[in-house]
């Protein structure tokens, strides 16, 4: 398998686009020496006054799970001044870490809790593993419509999420990362694989109506609200470790040990099928995540390209349980036999 040469990300990983044996990621990457992170602060300073004078009851939605990343949002913005309402989507089968964990950031702001139907998220979960090969369907889904549905509905002018994934993983070839989140981008680039929510009406029985939470609202209802999304990572120098422990500094909780077949654990800990849905990646791409925390590491310079090789093989590829729970329970939760779990898994392998 080709590696970049300067991480260890596959040529298989999805828009890595190689240049020169160099991935999007770390072309990226190499781009940060030349930005003055103290002008992007400032922009987004003046992007928070500037909510502020729209007299809304808050002046910036983050979209949060409790989890690193957006405690270290919520902190982040308080400090530079903003009133926040942190949403949170709900999210596949959570864990008593992340409630404790999204309990914890109700210690700083607002958190406005919106739980989709537990029913028809299973539903869209079994199909986004026949379909797409992917059981985190509906938590894509989630985490992007029903923050900017709040922002919109409650005329908050901002939605702040954390990191660019674009600039943080991978950027096909030809397309700049983008600045700005529309519709336009979460159906092409917000992990939907090309599974439109509508082509799920029918399925399982699903009608428009139940899924009605799952929807991104329209960019002209969003510019009738005038509301706008935005990444956090495009205005400070973003590093998920370095959010790890000042969130840590705050409240957050990490685990006593490694997600299976991760190097952190410090990050994923608040969803039970999450696990799963990293295993059926390495299935289809052949890398974990594992391989995106040594890579992140590497481009950072904390572990070099040999030690981070010799890490992700130690953390393995083929987990027997999830966050401590039998892989089993898992299905069972979300109605999947372990005899489709292996069909499906057989499927994608394939590929």
């Amino acid at each position: 398998m080709e590696l970049c040469s300067r991480c260890i990300y596959p040529l298989s990983r999805p828009d890595a686009h190689f240049v020169d044996g160099v991935c999007s990621a770390c072309r990226s990457y190499f781009e940060r020496q030349y930005i003055d992170w103290r002008v992007r602060e400032s922009a987004l300073r003046d992007m928070l006054y500037a909510a502020k004078l729209k007299l809304a009851p808050y002046d910036c939605v983050v979209p949060v799970s409790g989890g690193k990343d957006s405690t270290y949002q919520v902190i982040k913005l308080i400090e530079l001044g903003a009133k926040v309402l942190a949403v949170n989507a709900g999210t596949d089968y959570l864990t008593p870490l992340g409630r404790r964990n999204l309990d914890n950031l109700k210690n700083f702001c607002d958190v406005l809790e919106w739980t989709p139907d537990i029913g028809v998220r299973k539903k869209l979960i079994r199909i986004g593993l026949r379909q797409v090969g992917d059981l985190s369907y509906p938590e894509h889904l989630a985490i992007w419509a029903i923050p900017m549905r709040v922002a919109t509905l409650m005329r908050i002018p901002l939605v702040v999420w954390g990191e660019q994934p674009q600039r943080e993983y991978a950027c096909p070839e030809g397309v700049p990362p983008a600045t700005r989140l529309t519709s336009r981008w979460v159906s092409e680039f917000g992990g939907l694989l090309g599974l439109r929510l509508s082509d799920c009406v029918g399925m399982e029985g699903l009608t428009a109506r139940d899924l009605e939470a799952f929807t991104f609202p329209s960019d002209m209802d969003l510019d009738a609200a005038n509301v706008m999304g935005i990444w956090l990572g495009d205005y400070i120098d973003w590093d998920g470790w370095k959010n790890a422990f000042i969130a840590q500094q705050y409240g957050f909780e990490a685990s006593p040990h490694p997600v299976e077949t991760s190097l952190a654990n410090y990050e994923n800990l608040d969803n039970y099928v999450t696990v799963l849905r990293d295993h059926l990646r390495y299935l289809k791409y052949g890398y974990t995540r594992a391989t995106d925390i040594a890579c992140s590491h590497i481009r950072r310079g904390r572990l070099s390209r040999e030690e981070a090789l010799r890490l992700v093989e130690r953390a393995g590829h083929t987990p027997l349980t999830s966050l401590g729970k039998p892989i089993d329970e898992v299905l069972a939760y979300v109605g999947i036999s372990r005899r489709e779990w292996d069909e499906e898994c057989g499927k994608w392998a394939s590929q």
